[in-house]
């Protein structure tokens, strides 16, 4: 049976690296944000993980020419393809649903969703087919949506989960910054805008806390076999053994090759710039010591330092 491992946690916890080494084996492969699929295809600036624009990318292009779909689409017409982030799960009138798959197993059903559903599965059998792997490396973070997903047995897809936590001054910091740059496959250097520094920090750091508190609670009740939990400070500072215990989670023999990032192409959607720019794993450095403002880092302690500090952060 095939696998899709689904990177869980908040964004900018590090998940874009973690899906490139993961996806480095000769077994899996990085999909990356998955869920982003329409707006990444039909945003004619947009670059895949291997450096080229993706409409230049040859093997989206064969992905799409397999869907009957190509680069100018308007994919998420109700009556074209489109994957989406099921916003309608998050609904209060739908939460029962999720709570009879949480708690009972049962499988997910919802009109409304049912036919991202099903082309999320499309999509992942599309891929399978033509990489010929094991496991597929989905980044999209979304733990609602990853238990849907999860809920269907019938699609014999056998899904795991990686929650990924990363200290909450880190992913503050990472959330701040104004611009970045990527290398691209022509050599050339492009900057981009980021985050909007005016961004509220207040409301960062809760959607940290709530995100990390909600997913550990859940996972740990509900889905502790199925989920594998990875510090981002660990993973990068000691990148062989946390892979090795990943591969061990995933029945994989370790290939050494993994920790040297630029040694397979990839075709990773969505994420950050360490999806092109990444050659290798570094250890995770602490900017946000030196980068955050006193009183920002004073409101994080006072909100969320205790989960912090519970996650083993100090």
């Amino acid at each position: 049976m095939k696998t899709v491992i689904i990177i869980l946690g908040a964004a900018r916890s590090g998940s874009t690296l973690l899906a490139k080494a993961i996806g480095g084996h000769s077994a899996c492969f990085g999909l990356g944000e998955i869920n982003r699929f329409n707006e990444e295809i039909e945003n004619p600036d947009t670059h895949c993980g291997c450096g080229e624009k993706l409409n230049l990318c040859s093997f989206w292009s064969q992905i799409l020419q397999e869907l009957n779909l190509d680069f100018t689409s308007t994919t998420r017409q109700s009556d074209n393809f489109n994957v989406g982030i099921f916003n309608q799960l998050t609904k209060k009138k739908y939460l029962h649903k999720l709570i009879n798959t949480v708690v009972f197993k049962s499988v997910y059903t919802n009109k409304l969703v049912e036919r991202e559903i099903e082309n999320t599965f499309t999509l992942y059998n599309k891929i399978f087919e033509k990489t010929n792997v094991d496991v597929l490396v989905d980044s999209t973070k979304g733990l609602l949506r990853a238990i849907v997903l999860a809920s269907r047995s019938d699609k014999n897809i056998n899904f795991k989960f990686i929650q990924l936590t990363r200290d909450g001054r880190g992913v503050l910091n990472s959330n701040l910054k104004t611009s970045y740059s990527i290398k691209h496959k022509d050599g050339s250097i492009v900057n981009y805008k980021g985050h909007d520094k005016t961004k509220n920090p207040s409301k960062l750091i809760r959607a940290w806390l709530y995100i990390n508190l909600r997913n550990f609670v859940l996972l740990k009740l509900f889905y502790k076999k199925k989920t594998l939990f990875v510090n981002y400070e660990q993973f990068t500072g000691e990148p062989e053994s946390n892979l090795r215990k990943i591969y061990d989670f995933l029945q994989l023999e370790y290939e050494p090759e993994v920790l040297d990032l630029s040694k397979h192409e990839q075709h990773i959607l969505g994420g950050n710039a360490s999806r092109i720019n990444a050659k290798k794993i570094t250890k995770q450095d602490d900017k946000w010591q030196t980068d955050l403002d006193a009183a920002i880092l004073r409101s994080f302690n006072r909100k969320a330092g205790w989960f912090n500090r519970l996650a083993g952060y100090k």
